[in-house]
């Protein structure tokens, strides 16, 4: 069932790191000019005042500023130190990168022939809902501290002004430099985590066999957990994962789909990279219901997934 070849290790961990490493350099980019260039107060003037309205829009703002998984955690940094929510940071952080658009047009080519715009509105759907839901309880559970470190508390006023971080402050020559330096930093600090989440996740990729969970997708609860574990330990980009879902013929619809929901929201390079944002007990509260409302979705999906794919007749 597992065997370890260090020359697949070396080939993997390389093709892991090739595939993240532009979206956290994205990422880190997008984070520095929204430190630089966006100000605390703009942030505050756009987020809606009804906490719940604002939870949902973020799950939708990924159509508009679209991220994938490998980028998005350094841009949450910087909009929760912009006095974003933590709610709405958290819902943002989870759903963007399944309603990114570029996501959504591989999920529809990935299952041709096996239902693609149900399968594509499914996994928005589930993503969104999931989001939303885990968002909503994140903000009942911690309100909004005690979720993100001290070093993420939201910026005053006076913070900004002394960084000169405030939109319109200092020459456009000077905003710039202190934006790449800030995307510097950022790049540095996660990039550290990313080199060993993918190192772990080389190890299990490429030793582990898929052949050897065959013998499962006969079992429906089986079959959900064996591909949400599979989406966590691979720790494929979700502009690539539908195509390796699609592949997975021996299994269901809803097993299919919780490799897909999951695995943008939550694989063994981003709980590393959680670390440096959240508070551990944050990442465990996060995790369990990333897990648990993925799996309750897609086991009693065996029931109804199969037939709305079906009723759209596409």
């Amino acid at each position: 069932m597992f065997s370890f070849s260090l020359n697949d290790f070396v080939l993997v961990w390389m093709s892991l790191l090739y595939e993240a490493l532009p979206f956290i350099a994205l990422g880190s980019i997008i984070s520095g000019v929204v430190e630089t260039f966006v100000s605390r107060e703009a942030v505050v003037r756009y987020m809606p005042r009804n906490r719940a309205v604002g939870i949902v829009a973020s799950a939708f703002l990924g159509v508009l500023f679209p991220m994938c998984e490998c980028g998005i955690v350094p841009v949450v940094r910087r909009l929760v130190a912009k006095g974003v929510p933590a709610s709405c940071a958290i819902t943002y952080m989870l759903a963007a990168p399944i309603v990114h658009p570029l996501v959504v047009v591989s999920t529809m080519i990935a299952f041709r022939g096996q239902g693609a715009p149900g399968v594509t509105l499914l996994r928005v759907g589930c993503g969104v809902a999931v989001a939303i839901s885990v968002g909503v309880v994140m903000w009942r559970m911690f309100g909004d501290g005690g979720i993100f470190l001290e070093t993420m508390q939201p910026e005053t006023e006076e913070q900004e002004g002394e960084a000169g971080a405030d939109s319109g402050a200092g020459p456009l020559g000077v905003r710039v430099h202190q934006a790449l330096r800030t995307a510097a930093d950022d790049f540095v600090v996660f990039s550290v985590f990313l080199i060993g989440g993918t190192a772990i996740a080389a190890v299990i990729n490429s030793g582990f066999s898929r052949a050897a969970m065959a013998p499962i997708a006969e079992h429906e609860a089986a079959s959900v957990a064996g591909l949400m574990l599979l989406a966590v330990l691979l720790n494929v980009c979700s502009e690539a994962d539908a195509f390796i879902a699609a592949s997975f013929q021996a299994f269901s619809l809803p097993a299919k789909l919780s490799f897909i929901v999951l695995g943008p929201m939550l694989d063994i390079k981003l709980l590393l990279m959680f670390l440096a944002v959240f508070r551990k007990r944050a990442i465990a509260v996060l995790s369990c219901l990333m897990v648990g409302l993925v799996f309750l979705l897609c086991v009693t999906g065996h029931r109804w997934m199969p037939g709305f794919v079906a009723a759209l007749g596409w």
